[in-house]
């Protein structure tokens, strides 16, 4: 049975030596591990047993309406994933809030998904994994894996990215002048304060999924419930079809559900994903 270290992350707790002086690779997990300088700029890294320079990573961003959530909420996937793919390492982050008081809105978030994936990068040797990896996220972390992985990419080592009902398309008309009791009011105000502007169909583009698709952007698998009440299901539709029209590798999984997934279906999206990642990392 392999066992498993929760620890706060320090260098010594990756490795430990042998009599002979090799190093003993463990199963470990790294909670709450920092790499940045904001108080939510935190990650868990879920290191395996057998790993080495070749090891991929999958970076993990929560939902929230961008303005709320926490990393904890994807462990049940996290833990899944670890499962299906016991060689994965996983880096599960939080990111900054989007707030109008504090002036954080997009470009502050993609900060934070750069510098988090340059933490693992320039750590990559004493975790002793590789550098190339998988972003993912659910709802509006799933909007952030995209549009980190399709507009930034700043280190170009994001291989493929998998969007479990993440909106496409921030610059959706409809979406944004109506009113979502689920959210508890108007879905503008909320993706104003992600955006940092009202509407303004240029600036809103800038932020879109889809938008942002051109012959380059990297694999990509969607996952998305056909009775999602928050974000509308023709979005991921719309993204599956211009993901085609460029010739993007892809895959579309449409469920019968609401904005979550029960244990089942959430088995499926695990296997699909690990299935999806394998062939593209």
């Amino acid at each position: 049975m392999a066992s498993f270290l929760l620890v706060q992350c320090k260098k010594d707790d990756v490795k430990q030596t042998n009599n002979t002086g090799g190093s003993i690779l463990k199963d470990t997990i790294l909670l709450n591990v920092t790499y940045g300088t904001h108080s939510r700029n935190i990650m868990d890294i879920h290191l395996p047993e057998k790993r080495d320079s070749t090891t991929p990573v999958l970076l993990f961003l929560h939902g929230g309406a961008w303005k709320a959530g926490d990393k904890s909420e994807l462990n049940v996937y996290v833990n899944a994933l670890k499962k299906e793919w016991p060689g994965l390492a996983i880096a599960n982050m939080n990111y900054r809030y989007a707030n109008n008081d504090s002036n954080i809105h997009h470009p502050q978030m993609m900060a934070d998904i750069k510098n988090a994936i340059g933490f693992l990068i320039n750590n990559k040797q004493n975790y002793q994994v590789g550098s190339n990896m998988a972003i993912s996220g659910g709802s509006a972390g799933g909007q952030l894996a995209m549009i980190y992985a399709y507009a930034y990419n700043d280190y170009n080592n994001i291989k493929c990215v998998a969007n479990i009902f993440g909106p496409a398309l921030i610059r959706d008309w409809s979406w944004y002048s109506s009113n979502n009791i689920w959210l508890g009011g108007n879905v503008g105000e909320i993706l104003a304060e992600y955006v940092g502007q009202t509407w303004d169909s240029a600036a809103y583009a800038q932020v879109s999924p889809l938008d942002r698709v051109n012959t380059n952007t990297p694999p990509t698998i969607i996952f998305h419930g056909n009775l999602d009440p928050i974000v509308p299901i023709y979005q991921s539709q719309w993204l599956n079809a211009e993901l085609g029209k460029k010739g993007v590798a892809k895959e579309f999984h449409e469920y019968i559900a609401f904005h979550s997934f029960d244990a089942t279906q959430r088995t499926d999206v695990v296997k699909k994903m690990t299935a999806f990642f394998k062939k593209h990392l």
